[in-house]
């Protein structure tokens, strides 16, 4: 039999080991740590007039406060891009996950890699960054987080919506969905059916694929996609649901 001080010796080299591992993840926690405190000591200022300034000029949109952002286009918008928007931080968490998933297992050829951003981090990047995807570097996606957290703590979220409802790139040239509106349909977003709010909703992914002139098949389907969100949601019924999606997209629209 070994003797105690034999397997006092087989055992040591093991617990060195996973000292040296330990320290090892401690000094990449901390220089973590210290990297994104440095980037956030480096983040822009965002103030409430940097929020409501026009991206465009005064041609390109027309502004609408948040009281008449009619509820079907916030629940559309929430429910497609962001469900814990009323209650995150600022981050919605579920995405940051699928953020991190998603870009892992893409750097080993496994799909591909998915934004997870909330609305509020959207509102980020419209205000203070380019929304280009060669500039979505780790820096920037802390600084990114950082800011969202600071806007959440500084503005409500009725104010936060308001913002990004008007800060959206919409395509043609214009940015916010009460410009669109009134471009596609000649009317404003309170007078629009649930069809055409679920299209105006599911525009930011994408504007100049989704646009309804061109590519109207494409438009239908992303539509599809908000109503679903949004029956999923409870947010309509399924009557509703199967009206809407029924209805043709070019319903209602202006000549080009």
């Amino acid at each position: 039999m070994a003797s105690r001080t034999q397997r006092r010796q087989k055992r040591h080299p093991i617990r060195k080991l996973g000292q040296l591992l330990l320290g090892g993840l401690l000094l990449l926690l901390l220089a973590g740590a210290g990297y994104a405190t440095y980037v956030i000591h480096q983040a822009p200022t965002i103030t409430q007039a940097k929020l409501q300034a026009n991206p465009g000029d005064e041609n390109n949109q027309i502004y609408v406060r948040y009281d008449s952002i009619p509820e079907n286009y916030r629940n559309a918008v929430i429910a497609t891009e962001d469900r814990s928007f009323e209650s995150n931080n600022g981050v919605n968490m579920g995405g940051l996950f699928n953020l991190i998933t998603s870009n892992v297992l893409a750097q080993f050829g496994d799909g591909t890699a998915r934004g997870g951003s909330s609305i509020t981090q959207q509102l980020v990047k419209l205000t203070a960054f380019s929304t280009s995807k060669a500039d979505q570097t780790p820096r920037r996606k802390i600084q990114e987080i950082y800011l969202a957290l600071q806007l959440t703590k500084n503005f409500s979220k009725p104010q936060i919506f308001e913002y990004y409802t008007n800060k959206i790139y919409e395509g043609h040239e214009l940015y916010g969905a009460q410009t669109i509106a009134y471009y596609y349909f000649g009317e404003p977003l309170s007078s629009l059916t649930l069809s055409q709010t679920a299209i105006l909703a599911g525009l930011g992914q994408s504007p100049t694929n989704f646009n309804l002139y061109t590519n109207p098949d494409l438009v239908a389907r992303r539509r599809n996609i908000v109503l679903a969100a949004m029956l999923d949601d409870n947010k309509i019924n399924h009557h509703e649901y199967e009206e809407a999606k029924a209805t043709s997209v070019t319903d209602g629209l202006l000549p080009r």
